[in-house]
């Protein structure tokens, strides 16, 4: 054998020897490792936190639970909790007008019937339900009268009234007179005759099934046309005129 040969079988066999050993150390290290762990002693059992168990329903959420969170919501920083409630002033009280001027009442059977006006109007005579103004005429008698305003019923003595209505015609005396004087010179215009010899027939509906008369109707109390009785007389205010069903 030359000697090269010889010199790689040494070198194969040093190879050999030192791959044993180092295979040999790992496999010691691995035993040992196997008998660490397996003499190793547990670590002692943690207990677990008690946990309360009720035997009822669960809460219910109250909102006011919740405040927190509102009040610290990012995405709205004007968020507040104390709702800022604007007192609102009451309205005034209401100021009554005042009254209209009464200047009688008459009752001829068919329920009362006042005569008033308001301010410097001509008076009118006005049954019970009508209005005059903001006033609506509730009861009259010789004694006082009731209106009903703003939903509620004011009684006022007769007396007052009609005390109120010669104030109003004294305080427009001295402007019917100034108009007279200013009017003196403009020619009077002629006024309509009421038409003559009206054939004897009942007018207008004036409620209550009776028929106002037309103008011009000189025919006596007591004429029937049309089946309607004619009714004249004259009353303290005036002459009265009418017609009724005679069926």
């Amino acid at each position: 054998m030359s000697r090269s040969i010889l010199f790689l079988n040494f070198a194969l066999l040093a190879l050999l020897a030192t791959g044993g050993l180092e295979l040999r150390r790992r496999w010691l290290e691995a035993r040992q490792h196997e008998l660490d762990v397996l003499t190793l002693k547990p670590l002692p059992a943690i207990p677990a936190p008690a946990v309360a168990v009720s035997s009822g329903e669960p809460a219910k959420v109250q909102a006011a639970q919740y405040f927190e969170v509102a009040e610290k919501f990012l995405f709205s920083r004007d968020r507040n909790p104390n709702v800022v409630i604007e007192a609102k002033a009451p309205p005034p009280p209401k100021v009554m007008p005042d009254f209209p001027g009464v200047y009688g009442v008459m009752d001829i059977g068919m329920g009362p019937t006042v005569f008033m006006s308001l301010g410097n109007a001509p008076q009118q005579g006005y049954k019970l339900g009508e209005k005059i103004g903001e006033f609506t005429l509730r009861a009259a008698n010789q004694k006082e009268i009731t209106f009903e305003w703003d939903g509620k019923d004011v009684t006022r003595p007769l007396d007052e009234l009609r005390s109120k209505a010669k104030e109003t015609l004294a305080s427009a005396a001295p402007v019917e007179r100034m108009n007279a004087n200013v009017n003196h010179s403009v020619a009077e215009l002629p006024r309509e005759k009421p038409p003559e010899n009206v054939r004897p027939a009942p007018g207008n509906d004036i409620g209550g099934g009776r028929k106002g008369c037309l103008p011009g109707d000189s025919s006596p109390g007591g004429t029937v046309a049309d089946g309607y009785k004619k009714v004249s007389y004259t009353y303290a205010f005036g002459p009265i005129c009418y017609w009724e069903s005679s069926r």
